[in-house]
């Protein structure tokens, strides 16, 4: 059962307006005794409505935290018009029921006539046992539901009774397309049903959490340089590598460095770059590594590849060459008369050319 009222004298009292109370649904002509409850089945567990209330009602409390959600009964309609009715349908009119007020935000905005379904896993966050007789339901959250934008679903449902009911109509607008829906097990079942209605509704709200700034600009990615080396281990040679990584940006780089074992490379932890890196253990190395600047997400990764491999002498270094002698420095220009650290092998051939490079031992 619906009844349709139209306000045939509108006298329009403008609602008192706290900064933290958001009040919807109050300049409407409609009443409804199924929503937010349905009075006649509050003897029966599981009687249960849901209302979705629009983004565009909202925006207030966009970023807030609700902490009360309360209904009017229709006699808020002859309160706003000053008197009060005395009708008993237009108070609560049922006691003993437990009702469960859950919330959750939602992309859809009503339930579709030809196929409606209730929305599931809403947050539980009140439970209220409405006193016969007032012209208000109030529900004070357990705890704050923080509020961020969306299309609000609004659950009411009875999880206890005492098998008392009654009708009882609640004040709110009609809209044009069915925001609301409700379900209750009747006689013959599970019964349900859609409407164009919204209750009026005000919600108590406070500051709410502000979460990070989610950054959408991508951080410049690195760069990396290998520079070639010498190393003795005091038996062989090695060419080995040292491998420096180069913001593009002020950022942190982070590295893995892995190695190719059996066609596939086995990669190690990532770790944070401070310096360069050196490489004169024998074996194929592959490095991968990404910036993050401040305020920006992580940039793309950069792969580079190198190997590290044993020579038998000098000469194989050079490719066949001919060696005529060798000859240390160290990196003040001072010879030397062996490599000893860090050292400059300069290598003169009989063809008369020369070659220089870093040599550690």
């Amino acid at each position: 059962m619906k009844k349709f009222f139209t306000l045939i004298a509108v006298a329009a009292m403008a609602f008192a307006a706290q900064a933290d109370v958001l009040t919807v649904c109050d300049n409407g002509e409609y009443m409804s005794n199924v929503f937010p409850i349905y009075g006649l089945w509050a003897d029966t567990e599981g009687t249960m409505s849901q209302m979705i209330y629009p983004a565009e009602m909202l925006a207030e409390m966009n970023g807030k935290q609700i902490t009360e959600v309360m209904f009017y009964t229709l006699n808020n309609y002859y309160e706003q018009n000053g008197e009060n009715s005395t009708d008993n349908t237009d108070y609560i009119n049922f006691e003993g029921a437990t009702v469960q007020l859950s919330l959750k935000e939602v992309e859809q905005n009503g339930y579709d006539e030809y196929a409606p379904a209730a929305v599931t896993e809403a947050t539980i966050v009140a439970t209220v046992v409405p006193e016969k007789g007032s012209s208000r339901m109030t529900f004070v959250l357990n705890e704050p539901f923080q509020y961020n934008g969306g299309n609000l679903m609004v659950e009411c449902k009875i999880i206890a009774t005492n098998g008392d009911w009654g009708t009882t109509y609640f004040w709110g607008v009609g809209l044009d397309y069915n925001t609301s829906y409700y379900e209750y097990v009747g006689y013959s079942g599970l019964d349900y049903d859609i409407s164009a209605f919204l209750p009026k509704v005000s919600f108590t709200y406070e500051a709410g959490e502000v979460g990070p700034v989610e950054p959408t600009e991508k951080t410049d990615a690195p760069s990396s340089a290998k520079e070639n080396y010498v190393y003795n281990d005091g038996n062989l040679y090695y060419n080995a590598y040292t491998v420096t990584l180069i913001e593009t940006e002020p950022s942190t780089i982070y590295y893995r460095v892995g190695i190719l074992v059996d066609g596939e490379y086995v990669f190690g932890e990532w770790m944070e770059y401070t310096g360069e890196l050196n490489f004169d253990d024998e074996g194929t190395y592959m490095i991968e590594a990404y910036a993050v600047a401040e305020g920006k997400t992580e940039s793309d990764h950069i792969w580079d590849g190198f190997t590290v491999s044993k020579m038998v002498d000098v000469e194989e270094l050079f490719a066949g060459k001919t060696v005529a002698n060798v000859r240390y420095y160290n990196l003040a220009g001072q010879e030397m008369q062996q490599a000893n650290g860090l050292t400059i092998m300069v290598t003169t051939f009989t063809d008369g050319t020369t070659s220089a490079v870093k040599v550690v031992k």
